[in-house]
């Protein structure tokens, strides 16, 4: 097969990879072509955190086309056990004969171990020559891999004005059933949902998934709490015992009370430094997170701990629901508390920017993008 072939596979499995931007992080965006005879006959792509990867949807297509044929992707596939079974034992069982990948895996663990399990089963493998395209695809995820904190999605919804409630707080619901259908399938991918103590009192969330199907995983639920004063009461602590429910704070010895009565409920109160302004360090809780081994945060609110995720540069994507819906006031909270950027030079702006229509009624838009320091060109 040409060269002048193989940039073609690679610019449609590209597109097909970029389909999972925004579903995936932080594993890399990959889309995989099986070929046989010239011909495309099996295509896919990595759709979700936690779900199956590309190979193994585009070999699932192909069927028993794959036997003889050449797998075409974007990386390297995996060779290990993580969240889904090793992709090479897919392509071994299929009978592929030949992979070519753009781009070896850059995690170490992984890197090049798929090659020499291919290649011990008695399948061809190439690697092609450097793709700027190919790699772009995986920046953020190496990126992810030379780091230690987890990769954190902000997420609200609000008015065509810029409000995420009344005046007097009155917020449900704001966005749609279908948009809150989709919160609800990022929690079930998600390794943890986390919201501040302003969220708990003010709303009483359960934080779980129940407007679409359960995959069985429960996602840890995390409140930032500095103080310690979450109500024992709520929604989230009585049901501790049946959800992991987390709690990081900076209280001294003062707290110790509280603390041994909502562990004593299920829950697990987790100690960090102070931060700014007698607030936890919100670094240090989610490098605490990524320890632990959660590594896709979900961040449901309010406006203080998503602008200070902001403000601080720990959040990595935005999803924001906008409904067609105007409340006014110049009290009705925005979503981002704190004091904000002070010029347009030093704000945030969105790149790989979706806009959509969510829902068969077009009820809501979805505006989501990669959250970068600088305007894309």
């Amino acid at each position: 097969m040409s060269i002048t072939n193989y940039d073609a596979l690679l610019e449609r499995a590209i597109k097909l990879a970029k389909k999972g931007t925004g579903l995936v992080e932080p594993n890399p965006r990959v889309g995989a072509l099986v070929v046989r005879g010239g011909e495309v006959v099996g295509e896919g792509y990595h759709r979700e955190y936690g779900g199956a990867h590309a190979e193994v949807y585009a070999l699932g297509q192909a069927g028993d086309r794959a036997r003889g044929a050449e797998l075409f992707i974007t990386l390297e596939p995996c060779s290990t056990h993580g969240k889904t079974e090793p992709c090479t034992d897919a392509i071994i069982a299929t009978g592929i004969r030949r992979v070519v990948y753009a781009v070896a895996d850059p995690n170490p663990k992984n890197g090049k171990k798929a090659t020499a399990v291919l290649k011990e089963a008695g399948i061809e493998v190439e690697e092609l020559p450097a793709d700027a395209r190919a790699m772009d695809l995986i920046a953020d995820f190496r990126s992810y891999l030379r780091g230690k904190l987890p990769w954190v999605l902000l997420k609200w919804a609000m008015t065509a004005d810029g409000k995420v409630s009344t005046a007097k707080g009155d917020s449900r619901w704001i966005s749609s059933e279908e948009s809150r259908r989709e919160v609800h399938a990022e929690r079930r991918r998600c390794d943890a949902v986390m919201v501040g103590r302003a969220t708990v009192k003010t709303d009483d969330p359960e934080l779980t998934v129940r407007l679409v199907e359960s995959n069985g995983k429960k996602a840890v639920r995390v409140v930032l709490d500095s103080s310690l004063h979450i109500d024992p009461a709520s929604k989230l602590i009585q049901t501790a015992q049946d959800h992991p429910t987390w709690i990081y704070h900076c209280a001294g010895p003062e707290a110790d009370g509280r603390k041994a009565a909502l562990e004593a409920l299920g829950a697990r109160a987790l100690s960090v430094s102070p931060g700014d302004a007698g607030r936890l360090s919100l670094e240090e809780a989610l490098t605490s997170l990524r320890d632990e081994g959660l590594h896709r945060i979900l961040v449901e609110g309010g406006p203080t701990v998503q602008g200070a995720l902001l403000a601080a540069g720990l959040a990595n994507w935005a999803r924001v629901y906008v409904a067609p819906l105007l409340v006014g006031g110049i009290t009705a909270p925005g979503p981002l508390a704190g004091p904000g950027f002070p010029t347009l030079e030093q704000a945030v702006w969105l790149q790989d920017v979706h806009l959509r229509i969510v829902g068969h009624q077009g009820s809501d838009l979805a505006l989501e993008g990669r959250i970068t320091n600088h305007r894309e060109p």
